[in-house]
């Protein structure tokens, strides 16, 4: 706890003059957004927004950093003139702090602009969380890519899990999240899903959106706890108040299905469709599925084929399956079985048949 403290100190040093909002605006932004929800990610890009265009530096440097994001806040989006006065007018003072007083935070700045890994390894090490987790992700990434030499990868795994804890003894949302994926995972460590759940739980305490929609799958599933539909339901349903994306897209098949909530298929319908426009891919088939037969919606059939492929060429196998279905039947495209077989030696591949996926590659199937 200590260590968290300073590390807020340090960032209170740096928000000058900002006040405990333009902190805890910073800290919001700072980590992702899937991880505060999409309401609050956007109300401190406003607040950061409008402290850089009242000068203030360190605001600026974010707002530079942070506007080339693919999905960066409309009130963050700066035209490449203003991005670049940005830089120049706070850079100078942020290299100051990490230089002289080894400021955690701006040597988190500082890695992130330049795509320094060890300038993040040494935020991580003076106490930055944000640093932590990027390290631990990029570490644990790396590891399980399948591109890790075999000397590295269980120093890899170890990093990815040490960092991760290091920030979860912080108390951070984030980290108490991932470390619960490692526990979950058995990433460095033996599987511990008690662990993981532990860890989650902590986690939801802070309303991270996606630990709660973790543990909204473990009630639904049974895992650590007794299957319980209705707290499964109430803690999905709280994930997606918070606009989690799979909070969602799984309180949305709770209301298809009836589990643990009255069955509502239209409104189960809108809110695939607002997980599938955020990005998850699995509510796009869901959503998909829908249109295709008319349940909880009007019957619209090309569009429940673009959908399928979409979440197929995503990595969907219950998507391949759908859209090899509709070769095969001529529903809503050529029949054709060829097609039809290659989507689903696709979706088996998908669901880890080495077999089918070495079929693809000696077909030159992409």
């Amino acid at each position: 706890m200590r260590m968290l403290a300073a590390a807020v100190l340090a960032l209170a040093t740096l928000a000058t003059h900002g006040g405990d909002l333009s902190a805890e605006a910073i800290r919001t932004l700072l980590n992702t957004r899937s991880s505060v929800g999409p309401e609050a990610y956007e109300n401190a890009a406003k607040t950061v927004a409008g402290d850089a265009a009242a000068g203030k530096p360190l605001q600026r440097f974010i707002a530079a950093l942070l506007s080339r994001d693919k999905d960066a806040p409309k009130a963050l989006r700066l035209d490449d003139a203003t991005r670049k006065i940005y830089f120049d007018s706070s850079r100078e003072m942020i290299r100051a702090m990490a230089a002289r007083r080894n400021n955690p935070l701006a040597c988190y700045l500082l890695a992130m602009e330049a795509d320094d890994v060890e300038l993040l390894k040494k935020a991580a090490d003076l106490g930055n969380v944000q640093a932590m987790n990027s390290y631990a992700t990029m570490s644990l990434s790396y590891a399980l890519s399948g591109q890790a030499p075999t000397n590295t990868l269980a120093a890899s795994l170890r990093a990815g899990y040490e960092y991760f804890k290091k920030s979860a003894d912080r108390n951070d949302a984030n980290g108490l999240y991932n470390l619960g994926v490692c526990y979950m995972c058995g990433y460095h460590v033996q599987p511990d899903p008690e662990k993981g759940r532990e860890c989650f739980l902590a986690a939801a305490r802070q309303n991270h959106p996606e630990a709660i929609n973790n543990l909204g799958g473990l009630y639904r599933d049974g895992v650590t706890v007794e299957r319980d539909p209705v707290k499964a339901a109430r803690w999905f349903a709280k994930s997606a108040d918070l606009g989690n994306p799979y909070g969602k897209f799984n309180y949305a098949m709770a209301l298809l299905r009836g589990e643990g909530v009255v069955q509502d298929e239209e409104r189960a319908v809108r809110m695939l469709k607002e997980s599938a426009l955020e990005g998850c891919a699995e509510a796009m088939n869901a959503w998909a599925e829908c249109l295709h037969i008319g349940r909880g919606t009007e019957r619209d059939l090309p569009t429940a084929i673009r959908l399928y492929r979409k979440a197929a060429d995503s990595g969907v196998a219950a998507a391949m399956d759908n859209y090899a279905d509709c070769y095969e039947r001529g529903d809503g495209l050529p029949r054709n079985q060829e097609a039809a077989n290659i989507w689903r030696m696709k979706a088996r591949a998908a669901r880890g048949d080495r077999n089918a996926a070495a079929w693809l590659h000696q077909s030159g199937v992409e």
